[in-house]
């Protein structure tokens, strides 16, 4: 009997999920990707838009519609609503209805819920910002440039620590780093903090020999456009041009629905990515229906959450698609998540730091960040290469 998956959200996770169940199934199995967005681009490739190793976003994105293999369908839609129960999605294009869903929906950007931001700040996380950025660095000429996170959690952990690594690096390629600040800003309590301290004390150390200040603790209130001015409570701190990372939020129909927590995300099962109706017991609500990526709510033995980034996606994606792989053709499932990770943390001068470990442990993860290499820098860049793989030129 033929199957229906319904992927709701055409990101990361959910394209991995989509081609790797593909490549497990028959073809009369239908694999629906429904995406709201026209274009596809990975995150990290902001950053190189940002510095101008990218010249514009028509290098960094692709056209959904040239999905490369066969057999998954895409609808270009707007999700209304999502019914878990009978694995029904309204969208603007009609119903769907599935055997299967996966949640990819992402955190959205919530830029609105600071005053000031929009008008002020050149948004990090939105390839038009970061040309916005290049921009602005290709006249700067000195003055305090600000990296400000302004919401947390955010996704892509590293991303605001590498923007201020390369704005640096920038300032000095182009001999004006005596004439400039750079400073970062965030509401973390240390960089990466998830990870643990390790990590953030090394991250820290990179940053002063650098001469990046960074000021943790700092939840940013509300920002003056006129005056170049972020205020954080009763303090404030001017800037000349401004790097931001607008406030996250979920996907308003997932509380409508009824699936998320109280983190406003939605709790899943750390194995299995099955939605739970009860964190503390694992009890599965909803059999067939997972939630993958920066969407859900993973908590972690420490009491923290999963970090929203790129590779959980992906490795969530991957055992997801092989648990209905193996349900369609009546095989036992071949394995769980484990909570391992990485990440490759861009510094500069074409070096990255690669931090891995196991998220999973106890008391907390364990997380080690080797020493900026070339090698680690270029397995970075690899990751466009996926643009390549997914999407027809």
């Amino acid at each position: 009997m033929s199957t229906t998956t319904l992927i709701l959200g055409g990101g990361w996770g959910g394209l991995t999920a989509a081609h790797h169940l593909r490549g497990l199934v028959s073809s009369d199995h239908r694999i629906v990707v429904v995406e709201r967005g026209a274009k596809f681009s990975l995150g990290v490739s902001n950053l190189n838009l940002m510095v101008g190793k990218r010249d514009s976003v028509e290098q960094i994105q692709r056209d959904m519609e040239k999905l490369k293999r066969p057999g998954i369908e895409w609808v270009h839609s707007e999700i209304h609503s999502v019914d878990p129960r009978e694995r029904t999605v309204e969208t603007s294009s009609g119903r769907l209805t599935g055997d299967y869903m996966v949640l990819a929906l992402g955190a959205e950007l919530a830029p609105d819920s600071i005053p000031g931001f929009e008008e002020a700040a050149h948004n990090l996380y939105d390839a038009e910002g970061a040309v916005a950025i290049q921009d602005q660095l290709k006249g700067f000429e000195g003055g305090k440039i600000v990296v400000l996170v302004a919401g947390a959690p955010f996704r892509c952990p590293a991303a605001p620590y590498e923007a201020a690594f390369l704005v640096e690096a920038w300032t000095r390629e182009h001999g004006i780093r005596d004439q400039v600040e750079v400073d970062l800003y965030t509401p973390e309590s240390i960089p990466m903090a998830v990870a643990g301290p390790a990590v953030g004390e090394a991250l820290s150390a990179f940053m002063d020999d650098r001469a990046i200040g960074h000021h943790f603790g700092h939840q940013v209130t509300q920002i003056d456009p006129a005056s170049r001015t972020l205020w954080f409570g009763e303090s404030e701190v001017p800037f000349d041009l401004l790097i931001g990372v607008p406030p996250h939020r979920p996907p308003g129909m997932l509380a409508n629905a009824g699936l998320t927590d109280a983190s406003g995300y939605v709790p899943v099962h750390p194995q299995t990515l099955e939605i739970l109706s009860d964190p503390d017991t694992l009890e599965v609500q909803y059999p067939g229906v997972y939630a993958i990526g920066d969407v859900t709510a993973v908590r972690l033995l420490n009491s923290m959450l999963l970090p929203k980034a790129g590779v959980f996606a992906e490795l969530e994606a991957q055992v997801v698609a092989a648990a209905i792989a193996a349900d369609i053709n009546d095989e036992p499932r071949p394995g769980v998540y484990d909570g391992n990770g990485f990440c490759y943390v861009e510094v500069g001068d074409g070096s990255a730091a690669y931090g891995a470990g196991d998220f999973y442990a106890y008391p907390g993860p364990r997380v080690t960040l080797q020493e900026p290499s070339e090698q680690a820098q270029r397995a970075k860049d690899e990751y466009e290469d996926l643009l390549d793989l997914w999407f027809d030129a």
